[in-house]
């Protein structure tokens, strides 16, 4: 899957696990396109393994944390309430999407060894 939108950096922690972190920012036209490729990203996510995510200390193989902000002119920043639903594979913002402003996103997906290896092939990670 070749991903438009999220850029992801790799960091590694002292206990092998790693961690893929995304920032993303577009132009508002191009929200709905950034949220669509994060639903293919979470929805490739739980197709790896479907008893993820979850904590890695207590035996999962992935996790993940989405963050969305819409940035408003002339106004306080607003956080959003992302969700996915696995077994719709559709993901639901509140407040819904606003047209005109800008989106300020992160995703992290995190996991052990295997989960890595997968991510790496999926979208082309080193």
């Amino acid at each position: 899957m070749q991903l438009q939108f999220l850029e992801f950096d790799r960091s590694e922690d002292a206990d092998g696990v790693v961690c893929w972190d995304a920032l993303a920012q577009p132009e508002p036209a191009y929200n709905q396109a950034l949220l669509s490729e994060v639903r293919q990203v979470l929805v490739w996510a739980h197709g790896f393994d479907a008893h993820g995510p979850g904590p890695l200390e207590n035996g999962a193989h992935w996790d993940f944390d989405l963050q969305i902000t819409w940035i408003r002119d002339g106004h306080p920043p607003q956080v959003a309430l992302p969700r996915f639903v696995p077994s719709t594979g559709q993901l639901w913002v509140s407040p819904d999407p606003p047209t005109h402003e800008r989106m300020a996103l992160s995703l992290t997906l995190s996991g052990t060894a295997g989960f890595v290896d997968a991510v790496c092939e999926q979208f082309g990670l080193t």
